[in-house]
């Protein structure tokens, strides 16, 4: 599924008239493998042994472009970090507001076409708010 993911990504990059880099792979490549929805600093961290020369600026450049081109999208919190997902396809999540965790939802919530008789919409999305199962053991 990732490699199906990657071919996708090189010809959206493409498509979008950007280079394909080894940073902007690494980018989307660490977000398509991940599944806690990480920030700039996490995928900095993550990659700044693997990647020569990577820096925190490039990251977020980088994030903008993936961003812009449609490839990563940003998960909305309650926290001040802006979060990342590879998953670009209209999906919901639920979001713990007490350690910030992010996880996926299978819920598909109605397409923008479904919405309209209510109005223009550009989007729509489900977020679900609590506090996840591991923090309530911790209380």
């Amino acid at each position: 599924m990732l490699k199906t993911k990657l071919e996708e990504f090189k010809e959206k990059i493409k498509s979008s008239g950007l280079k394909i880099t080894p940073q902007r792979v690494a980018v989307y490549k660490e977000i398509a493998q991940s599944s806690d929805h990480p920030c700039a600093e996490e995928l900095y961290e993550r990659l700044k042994d693997k990647i020569e020369g990577i820096s925190l600026t490039t990251v977020y450049r980088t994030l903008a472009s993936l961003e812009k081109a449609g490839l990563v999208k940003r998960v909305p919190t309650l926290k001040d970090k802006i979060r990342y997902d590879a998953k670009v396809e209209p999906h919901s999540h639920f979001v713990c507001v007490n350690c910030g965790k992010i996880v996926d939802l299978d819920y598909v919530p109605p397409t923008p076409e479904e919405v309209k008789e209510l109005g223009d919409s550009l989007t729509c999305t489900l977020m679900c708010y609590g506090i996840c199962k591991e923090c309530q053991v911790d209380e």
